[in-house]
């Protein structure tokens, strides 16, 4: 059996469609986005009980202009995906405060220093750690807002969280090649408690770079996954 095509113009942009000439219902405009209403229903009990399945379409960029796809609305995904990524930002945006804490200690600490040498040894460490935490405050607070937004199914928002987990995972990169000072690799008890008594260079944050990695590859699947994609808007 045959589909015969019928080409349409929508009502709203006046772009010509292509569609099946049984299609019956309501679609949207692969050019404007709007819904209109298709085709005549013979069965009237066809749409019975479709407030039970309340059926999305897909809106995928990539899908041809002929196809429809209709798929059912699955908010649980959308809404685990959110929840996830706000909690991990809400726990970086404490690490920042931390953050922001330390340096301020240290600001004190220079601050002593240099009024007791007259000026003669002046740092800026403390309030570079001080800029660090705040821009880290706000990068992780804005996720924490965008997570929440995304599990409504904003597809603004799924685009949001996606460049701050880019942003957070070249940031982690970026901070351990440039980590300077070497951590304690071996530490022996001595007579005043555990002492360090080998230094190396830091380990790479191998689990923080898989967090991002698996969250980066989760907003990939919810962006080009037309079954998945169908639930923001």
């Amino acid at each position: 059996m045959f589909d015969f095509m019928v080409t349409i113009e929508c009502p709203h942009c006046d772009e010509e469609l292509e569609m099946e000439d049984d299609a019956v219902g309501l679609f949207d405009c692969p050019y404007c986005s709007e819904e209109f209403e298709w085709g005549e229903e013979d069965d009237e009990d066809f749409f019975e009980g479709i407030d039970e399945v309340s059926p999305v379409k897909n809106r995928g960029k990539n899908t041809p202009k002929s196809i429809l796809v209709e798929y059912p609305e699955n908010p649980s995904l959308r809404i685990t995906a959110g929840v996830i990524f706000s909690i991990i930002m809400g726990i970086n945006a404490i690490s920042s405060l931390m953050l922001i804490f330390a340096g301020l200690m240290v600001s004190q600490v220079e601050e002593g220093i240099s009024d007791a040498t007259a000026g003669a040894a002046e740092s800026s460490i403390g309030a570079i750690i001080i800029l660090i935490g705040v821009v880290m405050l706000a990068l992780y607070s804005t996720g924490v807002y965008f997570g929440v937004q995304m599990s409504k199914g904003k597809f603004s928002a799924l685009i949001v969280c996606s460049v701050i987990t880019v942003v957070s995972l070249i940031m982690t990169i970026i901070s351990w090649a440039n980590e300077n000072t070497d951590e304690c690799l071996k530490t022996e008890m001595g007579p005043f408690g555990p002492e360090c008594v080998e230094y190396g260079s830091p380990a790479f944050p191998v689990l923080s770079v898989i967090i991002w990695a698996v969250i980066i590859a989760m907003f990939a699947s919810l962006i080009y996954v037309p079954k998945f994609r169908s639930q923001f808007h």
